[in-house]
């Protein structure tokens, strides 16, 4: 189905830009909700509008895997150890359903997930730009080349490394994949600006290796393994000497010395730094709860309270796979995890289904994956967008399927 994108479609876009900047602009209000309410009530009223009084809605796995998260949190307040923390991360994970199920339903009439992608992108260049203002252009600079990171004033600072490092991502995929370069790809700078400003190691990793693998992903020919080989080793090869190059630049300074500590922890060897030491301490920490209450965990949202009484830091575990594991037990495990198992077997199934976005959006949820390692991203609104994006593609795929099964039927 080809669905025109009218003006309508693109008042909707500009007010999902908003609502998904907002999640990070204004995660440290409270009243931060009531502006995401807001962007998702007028999307609503527009379709409804469109649809004449009617509002047509789609129910897919995305929600099956969102009521599923929903219902085990609430469950887990009846074990847990604090069931205030559970029941706000279920009311919080129920809003989460309700706004990005309309964003679900009016974006699902297109063919692709592109607009979302897009989405995506500006926000990055939105809350880059927004970061730029916030802090003073001078007064980042200053921070890129002193090598030392911005605090977390508005949000945390690393939220918004990695959103920068995903809208130059996806900026580059495009780039190669229309074959030219767009007046928007300026935007580049002050979301690499940002990405080298906030000194995140993971906002720098997910860069590197997302921009690698889409190089690797636009440039593989079909049927071709030598040359693909070769091709990715020529890649791999350019993109070490570049970093060897950038490595010895001064702004990057910051970043080599907490590359430094991270490489430390897992070697023995050098300072591992006090970040990293906690971080360890944490990780640690989650594991020992794992250990004592393995099925069920000590419920969703608790082993913050753990963190606080046994390490004076009141925190959530700095490891997304700890903080479920401690959290959820093997259960919860399974239930958030099994998310990204269905999402990958999926991709691989209808792999020759792939659209023009299909390889981009398995590099993000890769990264959104490997992320998960330095980050607790369970609690996270924009988590369960990139979510959204992701089972709205394998939907796409199927449809492709369908119509291809359907064709072959009737000849």
């Amino acid at each position: 189905m080809n669905v025109t994108y009218k003006m309508s479609d693109r008042l909707v876009w500009i007010a999902t830009v908003f609502l998904f900047s907002s999640i990070t602009i204004f995660e440290s209000y409270t009243w931060g909700k009531y502006i995401l309410i807001l962007a998702c009530l007028f999307i609503l009223f527009v379709d409804v509008l469109e649809g004449k009084a009617k509002y047509h809605y789609t129910i897919g796995a995305y929600h099956y895997f969102m009521c599923i998260l929903t219902v085990y949190t609430f469950l887990s307040s009846i074990w847990g150890i604090s069931v205030k923390d559970s029941l706000t991360k279920t009311f919080t994970y129920i809003q989460i359903l309700i706004c990005m199920s309309i964003v679900y339903n009016h974006f699902n009439k297109f063919d692709n997930v592109t607009p979302l992608i897009e989405v995506v992108k500006w926000s990055s260049y939105v809350i880059s730009i927004y970061s730029i203002m916030y802090y003073g252009l001078n007064f980042v600079i200053s921070m890129m080349t002193s090598g030392v990171r911005l605090d977390n004033s508005y949000s945390n600072i690393n939220t918004i490394g990695m959103l920068a490092a995903f809208g130059i991502i996806i900026q580059i995929d495009d780039i190669l994949r229309e074959k030219k370069i767009g007046l928007e790809t300026i935007f580049c700078v002050p979301a690499f600006m940002m990405a080298i400003a906030t000194q995140s190691r993971k906002a720098l990793l997910m860069m590197v290796i997302g921009i690698l693998l889409v190089l690797i992903s636009r440039n593989l020919s079909s049927g071709k393994l030598v040359r693909n080989i070769i091709k990715i080793i020529i890649i791999i090869v350019i993109a070490l000497l570049v970093l060897k190059t950038l490595s010895g630049m001064e702004i990057f300074s910051g970043i080599n010395q907490r590359m430094e500590y991270l490489v430390a922890m897992f070697t023995g060897k050098g300072e591992i730094g006090n970040s990293a030491m906690l971080r360890q301490q944490l990780i640690d920490l989650g594991i020992e709860m794992f250990k004592k209450h393995p099925i069920l965990g000590i419920g969703i949202g608790c082993p913050h309270i753990i963190a606080g009484q046994v390490l004076n830091f009141d925190a959530y575990l700095h490891n997304n796979f700890i903080e479920v594991l401690a959290g959820g037990g093997i259960i919860g495990f399974l239930l958030y995890y099994g998310a990204y198992g269905y999402l990958i077997v999926k991709f691989y199934k209808l792999r020759k289904m792939g659209t023009k976005i299909y390889s981009l959006c398995i590099i993000l949820l890769l990264i959104c994956l490997f992320r998960e390692y330095a980050m607790v991203s369970i609690y996270d609104k924009s988590t369960y967008f990139y979510f959204m994006i992701y089972f709205m593609e394998v939907d796409k795929l199927k449809q492709i399927k369908r119509r291809k099964t359907n064709v072959v039927i009737s000849r």
